[in-house]
């Protein structure tokens, strides 16, 4: 392990925000597991703060301005994929600090696609239109994760697997779902908590609409790869140490 991990590194867990209460609490319990699973390999040195891009505060720039001087600093995007709020919020929030670097978002990780896999299983004996459901931008490289996600999905379930968006992006959940003509439906959720787009999804009428990614101990086993990557590009880890508690 790299000496520089004998300092305080600030981790800065930043969500997107809801204002559904459920959706809150699951943000701040992947937040406690990511501090507790994290804390074998630095024990008392990542101090984890809360932040929000959105709707909820504290407000990541004002987190960010509040970080003490000279101490490296790590933003966790808590999110799915790349969009406005990584490309310019986190971007921005990092650009105004020195010591501040960002870990990406899930994206395309292969564990991401493992458990959307694993909740399609029990659903697929009637041969639904499977939708993987993101929640969207009008980025191309937020698009192009979510795609290649379905890609590993539909590989692993070695069928087709479509891709839908709640906002943001074409084609929308609603109109794949009332397409598919009299085809039972399954749609697989690709958001990380319960909150407004969530609940689009289940408005749709689809016949399955799997719940959220939270709770899901793989996922905040995918949310620690991406720490330890950032970790280890910032010479914090070196590349033969691990976060991950197996």
């Amino acid at each position: 392990m790299s000496q520089k991990t004998q300092q305080t590194i600030h981790i800065v867990a930043t969500s997107h925000g809801t204002d559904n209460l459920h959706g809150q609490q699951l943000i701040h319990d992947l937040r406690a597991d990511l501090e507790r699973m994290s804390a074998q390999q630095f024990p008392g040195q990542l101090l984890w703060h809360e932040a929000y891009v959105d709707v909820q505060e504290p407000r990541l720039e004002s987190v960010i301005a509040a970080l003490p001087e000279g101490e490296p600093a790590v933003v966790l995007p808590l999110l799915v994929s790349d969009g406005v709020h990584t490309t310019d919020d986190i971007a921005q929030a990092v650009a105004s600090r020195p010591g501040t670097l960002a870990a990406p978002p899930l994206g395309p990780l292969p564990e991401l696609a493992q458990v959307l896999a694993q909740r399609a299983a029990a659903h697929l004996e009637k041969g639904p239109l499977v939708i993987v459901a993101a929640a969207g931008t009008r980025l191309e490289v937020g698009q192009n994760q979510v795609e290649n996600l379905a890609e590993q999905v539909a590989g692993l379930l070695e069928r087709e697997v479509l891709v839908g968006y709640c906002a943001g992006a074409q084609p929308r959940i609603a109109e794949l779902v009332g397409g598919a003509a009299g085809r039972p439906v399954l749609v697989l959720s690709a958001l990380l908590a319960d909150g407004y787009f969530q609940q689009k999804l289940a408005s749709t009428g689809a016949d399955v609409v799997t719940s959220p990614l939270l709770p899901d101990v793989m996922i905040t086993q995918c949310f620690l790869v991406r720490l330890q990557k950032a970790l280890q590009e910032g010479l914090f880890m070196s590349p033969d140490d691990e976060l991950l508690t197996r």
